[in-house]
């Protein structure tokens, strides 16, 4: 029997280990990021390697947190009716049919917006396509006459606006990836802190509940999400189960309130920390109602940012009370101190 409580541990142990080491996503961002600008800046880019580097850029964006619609937009082509981006203008060989006659009535250069997708764009690129579009009223010998409008767009005049849209993608995955670098900066650090309170963290047995948090912030529904914010709820029960071992039914926290019932995991965790010198200044003190409150609330609404959160808080939570107190267990009160009521 005593075998299997040490697998238990080894395993619960390495639970957090693979999951300390897994890379992050702000660093895979940031590696995406980095081969992405490589290629756009490469002179023998292919323009047929566009749609490619688009869903590369949209991927990094997904894994640093960033809404951004811009390249969806830019592959699938804006719909009639949505502004069509500056740099899709480009001055084209334009005829006028007359509509009775269907004979040409006018020929121009004038602007011409080119709001297909890329995808569309890169395929068709070599014959290039003539569109038609409104009615209009030209000039055939002194008079008015109805013609339709058709832009005829050349395999050069397709090839400047996709070397735009390339221009303006390398423009924005720079921008992205200082975000990305200061990002993976930040989570150095964290990972750094990470390691300074991982094995404490396995020996509460807790991981159960943390790694089906982690596991469910990766689904893509909110049900997913709200069995994560969850799953941190259930952390904050089971803690006081480990650390708080006095036989009492009541606590006094000095605060003018008299004697409080120990009736729920929450205000035991509370005795915990007083019992440790910890106060209403200190991070945990403060942390421990609004991440509780925030995980509870995921029983009705939950977003994945709000999971996110909670699961971030419930690790700050639990590192800065590894790191402010010894995490002994409470087994009896001390003396000249907060007074409980057998």
């Amino acid at each position: 029997m005593i075998k299997v409580v040490h697998r238990q541990k080894d395993s619960r142990a390495r639970t957090i280990a693979s999951l300390e080491s897994e890379p992050s996503a702000t660093m895979e961002a940031e590696s995406i990021l980095k081969s992405l600008l490589s290629s756009l800046s490469n002179r023998n880019l292919s323009l047929d390697e566009l749609p490619q580097l688009m869903r590369q850029y949209m991927h990094s964006l997904r894994l640093l947190g960033i809404d951004e619609k811009w390249a969806s937009k830019e592959l699938k082509g804006y719909p009639d009716g949505k502004k069509i981006p500056n740099y899709r203008g480009q001055i084209c060989s334009v005829i006028y049919l007359g509509v009775k006659s269907g004979k040409v009535v006018a020929k121009a250069k004038e602007l011409c917006e080119f709001d297909q997708g890329v995808n569309f764009m890169v395929n068709h690129r070599e014959k290039g396509w003539v569109i038609k579009c409104n009615d209009s009223n030209q000039r055939l010998r002194g008079k008015l006459a109805a013609a339709e409008r058709f832009e005829k767009s050349a395999k050069w005049d397709i090839d400047v606006v996709l070397g735009r849209i390339i221009d303006e993608l390398f423009d924005r995955a720079s921008k992205i990836m200082v975000k990305a670098r200061f990002g993976s900066a930040i989570d150095t650090i964290f990972r750094d802190y990470q390691r300074t309170v991982g094995s404490a963290i396995s020996k509460l047995e807790i991981e159960d509940h943390l790694g089906a948090a982690y596991r469910n912030l990766k689904g893509s529904d909110e049900a997913s999400w709200r069995a994560a914010a969850l799953a941190c709820r259930n952390v904050l029960h089971d803690l006081p189960t480990k650390l708080w071992c006095v036989q009492c039914a009541h606590y006094n926290f000095d605060d003018g309130k008299g004697l409080i019932k120990l009736n729920n995991p929450r205000i035991k965790l509370k005795a915990f920390m007083r019992e440790k010198g910890l106060n209403k200044k200190d991070i945990p003190v403060a942390l421990l109602e609004p991440v509780y409150a925030d995980a509870s609330a995921a029983k009705t609404k939950c977003s994945y940012e709000g999971a996110r959160s909670v699961l971030i808080m419930t690790y700050l939570y639990l590192a800065e009370l590894i790191r402010q107190t010894d995490m002994k267990s409470v087994t009896e009160l001390k003396k000249g101190s907060s007074k409980g009521k057998e």
